[in-house]
Parts: C-alpha cells; structure tokens; sequence
C-alpha cells in the first residue's frame, strides 16, 4: 500500500513506519518536525514537512495514498493545559483539515492514534472501550472530539477507521524536550545520579508496555473495515515505585527519590481490557516490562556515552 502517516518522525510513530517497510509498503511521513526528528525517520521513507494547520500542504500530502495513519498531534498534557487554543487547532482543526484532504482525494481509510486521556478519571479498572470518557485536560478532550469526529465520518461518507487508545508507552528512542513521560526520565535520573520526584509516593498504578507492541498493531489494523476502537495496554499494571525499582536492579544504580505527595487529578489507577484487541486483532503484547525496561536502558546509556 502507499500510505501517509502523519507524525511519523516522532517516537511512536517512526516505530510504526520502520515496520510499515518492512511489511513491504511505500510509506511517506509528513511532520512539522517540532517535536520529531528528522534523523528518526526510516530510511526508504519520504519525509514530507508540513503543519495538519497548513491545508494545502496536507492536500498535496494526501494525494495518491491508500491509507493514512495518523500520529501527528499537540500530545504533552500539561503544554495543553497551559495552550489550549493549541491542542485544539492542532488535535481537532487540524485534524478535520486531515479528513477533508483524505475526502477530496478518495481516501478512505484512517488508523488514528488515539489515548487513554479520553477516559478521565475511570470509575473502575480495567477500564474498557466503552466505559465513560470523561477528559479532565484540553488533550484529552480534543482527541476524544476527534473521535467523534472519525465516527461522523465513517457514517456520512464510508470511511474505514481503526482508533487505538495508548495507556503508557515506552521505548529506546524516547526523547521529548521537556521528556514528560515517567519511564525514560526514571531512566535518565538514575543514570545520572539526580533524584527522582515521586508521586503519592509511587503508588499509583499504571500500564506500561513496550513502543514496538503499539507499532505492530497498528500494521494489523490497516486491514479492518468499519469502525473501531482498541484499548492497547500490557493487560497488567505496575506499581510506579516498583517500575523505578525494576531500574534500580536492571542498571545496577540507585538515586535519591523525592516524595511529592498528593497531585490532584492524578487517578490512583490506570489499567487497559486489552480482550478486544486479543479477541479481533489478535493482537498481544509480546515484550515483557523487565525485557523492555533493559532494552530501553541499553539505548540510554548507549545515548549517554
């Protein structure tokens, strides 16, 4: 297939187009490069620089594709707390900007990289695709309108849509600036012998799980039609302190940890039914969270040398 996915120069997307071309496909990656890479992208693909706000760029982008994967959005919570007009143009403008390209050029089918932020704060755990989605940030509440959004097009004009919803993803090649994500900055503290800040002194629960699990189901999801969703999770959770202890063991260092007590807002659990994605896509994490956290310090301290 010839397939466009957008912010493919970014962490989880440039992940996702290494496996697109080894499946064999034509893939081009458009991406303002703000938070991407230009070094992240995939030898054999097509770099394409440009804005989801820029509509002739994405027009000229869409042109000839099959598909469209897409990645591309305003993704740091507390930047969309504190911008919202952003997350929205970007993450919603933007976006439909996205499908009218797609519509005008008869392309119809989309996987989208949704979040688990379209939950809110869950009322219980596992939280499953159809629970309540109650977003408690501006990030969340564009990617969950977006949804909308894909259904309202899938409806009225036929389009093909596969959503996955992130729970915590992490990977080797991690490196936002500012990193917000609590995986590659355990990592990175330990490393470097600075402390790590500690929430509810770690008790939080979450689900963590490894960035190629998120790449390989977003190639089996090319192939579906209709409409969608799918939870991607590791299908168990993990105590944050014990996550920074599996660190601690895995490199051989500890640090100081830092107890910031209570941050409200912050959900005490965050746990994915991954049985959709078994049960439709058969799909299944496949890398361990002890397997992936070595991996991904092997890469940090390659990075640190």
């Amino acid at each position: 297939m010839k397939l466009l996915v957008t912010g493919g120069a970014g962490f989880i997307g440039a992940r996702i187009v290494t496996l697109l071309l080894e499946a064999g496909h034509v893939v081009a990656v458009f991406d303002n490069l703000s938070t991407g890479r230009r070094t992240a992208v995939p030898a054999g693909a097509q770099l394409v620089e440009g804005d989801l706000r820029d509509v002739a760029a994405i027009r000229a982008a869409v042109g000839g594709r099959d598909a469209v994967i897409h990645l591309a959005a305003q993704a740091l919570v507390p930047e969309s707390v504190a911008e919202p007009q952003k997350a929205f143009d970007i993450n919603l403008a933007g976006g439909q900007n996205l499908l009218e390209a797609m519509r005008a050029a008869g392309v119809t089918r989309l996987v989208y990289s949704s979040t688990a932020a379209v939950y809110g704060t869950p009322a219980k755990v596992p939280i499953a695709e159809d629970d309540p989605k109650l977003p408690i940030n501006p990030y969340g509440a564009t990617k969950y309108a977006f949804e909308q959004l894909l259904h309202a097009y899938h409806a009225a004009y036929g389009f093909n849509v596969v959503m996955f919803r992130y729970f915590n993803p992490y990977g080797p090649t991690e490196a936002h600036d500012p990193e917000t994500h609590a995986v590659p900055n355990f990592i990175r503290a330990t490393l470097t012998g600075q402390p790590i800040p500690l929430y509810w002194n770690g008790d939080q629960i979450r689900d963590f799980f490894y960035v190629d699990d998120i790449a390989r189901a977003h190639v089996m999801g090319l192939g579906r039609d209709g409409f969608e969703i799918y939870n991607l999770g590791s299908g168990s959770g993990a105590k944050v302190r014990d996550v920074v202890q599996k660190i601690f063991d895995l490199t051989g260092r500890t640090t100081t940890i830092n107890d910031l007590g209570e941050r409200p807002g912050d959900p005490p659990q965050l746990l994915a039914d991954i049985t959709k994605a078994r049960r439709q896509l058969g799909w299944q994490p496949q890398i361990s969270l002890d397997d992936g956290l070595a991996r991904t310090i092997a890469a940090f301290r390659e990075r640190t040398h």
